[in-house]
This record gives structure tokens, sequence and C-alpha cells, in this order.
């Protein structure tokens, strides 16, 4: 398999073939039923023969994925987002990747289908096959989710209940968004005077964003090529537009809203603060007026807000907040102030997401068009890593602004590496909660698999800049 594009696509297959044994299916559907398959995932040896091939595909996709980018960086021209499409065509079919939430939105749609308002109640007050894989976890919690997707999940419910056509339904709209970032991309690395091949390598042809945005069915994945196109847009002048586009990726997503960073960067490249502050609040306006706008017409509301504290439920080991909250609550624990304790996370909690708002308004008034990118990327990174909750695809939320941001030698390898590690390791999921044998066996491929790639990482020479940029008006400054 010499040709990386060869190389990715059997990987793809490879982890195809491997997620009817791995990924949590409802019981009653065909998934759970094939002939060697669905006797492989009910034994542990299956499961981890199933866990073995899709480390082993995850590795193939990234090795390619590794050796595609060496050649560019070189000079060398590939169709990048035809492979994309290629190995991403495998993935369209199969059962969701790493994650329940895929089930969680074909539940959440039938919600909505049912009447009933998915910001007040769980899928638990439903029954039947479509609330068979949903996680345990989510069963009676409302919705955190924007209107625009539970509005489209209604919608397709009302033709059909069957769960596994309702989360192909999702995954479309994930190709839908991996198609608007591979429009978007290529753009915004000649605004930003960044080579587009090397962008549209670190960004598009990305396993993470593949096996997350297409493989798992991942919302964010159309929140982001929502925001992307949004600040493509803007670079074109049409800066009303992009900021309606923008409120459409919040609601989707609210963190999808930020990239009205940059549109007020567009609109003001030269001015002042007091300039800069009035364009961000006309642009803040238009998205936010869009978002109440969706809502109202889709007729699901703007409840949403007040659940966006849901996700936190969870303790990700990717949130500083987290990790400090959880450290505080345990050293009083056991010093014997329970009742500091048990207030320590949420106090820690909510100085992180101060912390990150802060932040994100210096972003805003600071920065110029010039680093436009680079600061709705770290305004995302920021709501990720100091916010309450934070899964492995929520760094997929700053990878493209990050990549055209002129990235040098060292950034472009710390983003490799983080793409390259989640990818590999994302197996390591919820399905595995407690499962002693399979978490540390596939701790184990993943690190014998990802240590090789990882060592060839010092070879990366990222293109800094376009020898031909195209001249973009608005970014002529």
């Amino acid at each position: 398999m010499r040709s990386p594009m060869v190389r990715g696509i059997v990987g793809s297959v490879v982890v195809a073939l491997a997620s009817p044994v791995t990924s949590v299916v409802p019981p009653s559907s065909w998934v759970a039923t094939l002939p060697v398959t669905g006797d492989l995932r009910h034994s542990l040896p299956g499961r981890m023969a199933g866990l073995t091939f899709m480390v082993a595909g995850l590795g193939l996709m990234a090795w390619a994925w590794l050796t595609v980018g060496r050649r560019v960086m070189a000079g060398e021209r590939f169709p990048l987002v035809r492979m994309t499409a290629y190995w991403s065509a495998p993935l369209l079919l199969a059962p969701p990747l790493f994650s329940r939430d895929a089930w969680s939105y074909a539940a959440q749609g039938a919600l909505v289908a049912e009447g009933y308002n998915p910001y007040d109640v769980g899928p638990g007050v439903l029954s039947g096959h479509i609330i068979e894989a949903v996680d345990p976890m989510w069963m009676q919690t409302p919705a955190p989710y924007g209107p625009l997707p539970l509005a489209y999940g209604g919608l397709v419910a009302h033709l059909t209940m069957n769960p596994y056509l309702l989360m192909l339904a999702h995954r479309l709209l994930a190709v839908v968004g991996i198609g608007l970032i591979a429009w978007a991309v290529p753009r915004l690395a000649t605004a930003c005077r960044v080579d587009r091949s090397f962008a549209t390598w670190l960004v598009v042809l990305n396993p993470m964003l593949i096996t997350h945005g297409i493989g798992a069915a991942h919302n964010d994945v159309l929140m982001l090529g929502l925001a992307c196109s949004a600040f493509a847009l803007a670079l074109t002048g049409r800066w009303g537009t992009a900021a309606v586009v923008a409120g459409a990726a919040a609601a989707v997503k609210l963190p999808g809203g930020l990239v009205a960073i940059a549109i007020a960067a567009v609109m003001s490249p030269l001015a002042g603060r007091l300039h800069r502050f009035a364009s961000l609040a006309i642009a803040g306006a238009v998205s936010v007026l869009t978002l109440v706008t969706v809502g109202a017409l889709t007729g699901v509301g703007s409840g949403w807000l007040g659940a966006l504290d849901v996700p936190g439920l969870v303790r990700s080991p990717f949130s500083i907040a987290n990790l400090v909250g959880m450290a505080a609550s345990g050293v009083l624990g056991w010093l014997g102030e329970d009742t500091a304790a048990t207030q320590a996370l949420q106090i820690v909690r909510l100085v992180g997401m101060l912390a990150a708002l802060g932040l994100i308004a210096w972003l805003s008034l600071r920065s110029s068009i010039h680093y436009a990118a680079r600061a709705v990327g770290v305004a995302l990174l920021a709501v990720v890593v100091l916010g309450p909750s934070a899964h492995d695809w929520y760094f997929l939320w700053c990878l493209p602004f990050l990549a055209v941001a002129r990235p040098g030698r060292k950034l472009t390898m710390i983003i490799t590496a983080v793409s390259l590690i989640f990818t590999i390791a994302a197996p390591l999921n919820s399905s595995l909660r407690g499962a002693t044998i399979p978490i540390l066996t596939t701790t184990a491929l993943v690190v014998a698999v990802a240590l090789p790639l990882l060592n060839h990482l010092r070879t990366l020479h990222p293109i800094r800049k376009t020898e031909q940029a195209e001249k973009v008006p608005v970014t002529a400054a």
C-alpha cells in the first residue's frame, strides 16, 4: 500500500467493518443480528478482536494522513477534497463510532415529532426502539443543542421512527458540515496568506474530522462548517450575510457564534476599539436575532439556553476546570470539609467560564483582521479547556481557525499530534465504561500504534505563505 490514498481507504474500510462489533446499537437493529459481527459483539474475545481492528484501521488512516502532509509540505499536490470523500465513504452507512450521541439526536428528533418540548423532557418519556441505544446518562436530561438540528430531526422523525435511519439523517448533516469546511478553508487560507493545500490537508483531510464527524455523526461539524463559511463570506464583504450564517452556527451549538469576533474584525480592520466594539455589537446583534428567529420559526424555541449545563454532568479530563475542581474537591473531602468539597467543583467551573469569557472579550476588542482567525481559534479553545465539559471531538472547533492563522512548525506539530492521538484513541469512549480488560488492552494498542507515528512529527515543515496568494479585497491592508 504505497499510495497514501489507498492506505487511507483501506483504513476507513477496516474501521467500518469493525464498527458493528464495537459500536453501541439498538438491540432490535439489523446490525445487532448480522451473521458474524452479531456473534462477535456479544463475547469479550470478539469485542477485543473488533477493537484491535478498529485501532489498526484508525492507525492506517492516521499514517496515510501524515504521509500526505509531509509530501504536501514538500510542494507535492494531491486531490485532497476528493481523498476526503474517498476516506469518508466507507463510514457513511456504518453504526455511530465512539459515541452514542447520534442515538440521542434521533430520540430528540422523535420528541419534537411527538409534540414534546425537548428542552423540558428527556428521551426517557419515549418508549420502543427509538431509545434502545440512548446513553442512560442522557435519558432524563433535556437537549443542550440549538433549534436547528432538533427541528431537522423532528422533520425526519415525521417520516420514520426507525432509529438507524434517523441516525443516518443526522450523519447527512455532518456531511454537509464537512462540505462547508472544504469550501471555506481554502478561501480562509488564501486570505490569511497560508498555503491552501497545507490548510486543506491539516483540516479537511484530518482523520479526526472524518472519524468524529462522519463516523460519530456529531452535530459539532455542522456548527463548524457554518462558522467557517460565515468567516469566508465576511472576507468577501458580505458582512450581513456572514452574521446571519454565524447565528445559524449558534443555532446548532452556541460556541459557533464566536465567529462574530472575526466578522467584526473584517468590518473594521483598521479601526480603534470603539469602532471595533460597535462592529462587534452589530455582528452579534444580527447573529442573536438569527438565533432567536430560527427558534421561533421552527417552533422549538430558545429553551435550550437553560439546558447548557447538561454536558457538564460528564467530568471530562480534557477540561482544566474539571481537573482543578475535582482535585480541590478531593482534598477538601479528605480534610473533612464535605460541604466545601461539594461546592468546589461548581466554583472552579464558574471561575473557568468567567476566565474564558474575559479572554473572549479581550480578543474581541484587540484582534485585528490579520489575527482574526487566531482570535476565534483561541476563543473556542478557551471555551473547551476552561469550560465545564470537554470531549475529544470538541478540539475540532478551533482546528480550522488555528490552521489558517499562519501556524509555525511548533503549532503545526501540536495540532498534528493532538489530531493523531484523538483519532487513534477514539475507541476509548463511553461504550467501554467500566470494562477494565477492554480499556487496558485498547490503551496498549493505542500506545503501540500512536508512538511510531508521533515520532515522525519532526519531519513536518509547514508552508507559511502562498507564493501566489489571491488578493482578497478586505484583506489587502
